[in-house]
């Protein structure tokens, strides 16, 4: 059996990662800052029977991001997928975004991730000389929309330094990717976007609909798998036709 650790699992496009694990063989391992909220999830989508491990962590916290490859192990000796999920997003204008929150974005969508990666791959994918790397962008740090200058540079930061480490680890067969989704239909885009502007970005898309949390785990799973072996150090855009 292969393992997954999937950060952000409790919701949207990692809960749906999490679900397709069960279906294809793969023990999921979900880094969630609420488990009572992720087993509740679990429970209403009648999943609890299912084989899987639950870790907490919040990425704000540096002595817990540094406590995950402990938790592991606890768990299992090998790992083979690392998909990094977690995200946080609060819109602003650009000139009336305050330092905190920028540092916010930043904690939890790059550093904390990238902390997680090296720490992942130093301890597991090295050592087993295998192992992928999916991380979860945005087409906002492509497209630099309106009123998401810190989530934009963020997530931005995030694609960079995965390319980076898919140049430094293909050499012993570790491979990292980006998916960079468009609005996708998950809580987070809803209770950041305005129906309007949903609206509006629907019109101007080619295929004319919202991405589906599951549209986006399908990718991230072929990312992780032998079917995507020759694929690394790519940004995969997967938003329904934006440009």
């Amino acid at each position: 059996m292969k393992y997954m650790l999937i950060t952000g699992a409790s919701s949207g496009i990692g809960f749906e990662t999490l679900i397709q694990c069960f279906k294809k063989n793969i023990y999921p391992i979900a880094l969630v800052r609420n488990i009572k909220s992720f087993n509740k999830n679990l429970t209403n989508a009648n999943l609890r029977n299912n084989q899987y491990a639950t870790i907490r962590c919040d990425l704000e916290d540096i002595n817990s991001v540094e406590n995950i490859v402990k938790e592991v192990k606890k768990i299992t000796k090998k790992l083979d997928h690392l998909v990094l999920n977690a995200g946080f997003i609060e819109t602003s204008a650009a000139l009336m975004t305050p330092k905190l929150n920028i540092e916010k974005h930043l904690n939890i969508n790059f550093i904390s991730q990238i902390l997680i990666a090296q720490s992942i791959a130093k301890s597991f994918f090295i050592k087993q000389k295998a192992g992928t790397i999916v991380a979860v962008s945005s087409s906002a740090a492509i497209d630099a929309n309106e009123a998401r200058m810190a989530y934009a540079a963020s997530k931005s930061a995030l694609s960079t330094a995965i390319r980076v480490l898919s140049k430094e680890l293909g050499r012993i067969q570790i491979r990292a990717n980006v998916v960079a989704p468009g609005l996708t239909d998950t809580k987070l885009m809803r209770n950041s976007t305005e129906p309007d502007q949903i609206n509006k970005f629907i019109n101007e898309l080619s295929l004319k609909k919202l991405g589906k949390a599951n549209e986006i785990a399908n990718l991230i799973h072929f990312l992780s798998s032998e079917d995507s072996s020759f694929i690394t150090g790519q940004i995969i855009s997967i938003d329904g036709g934006i440009r």
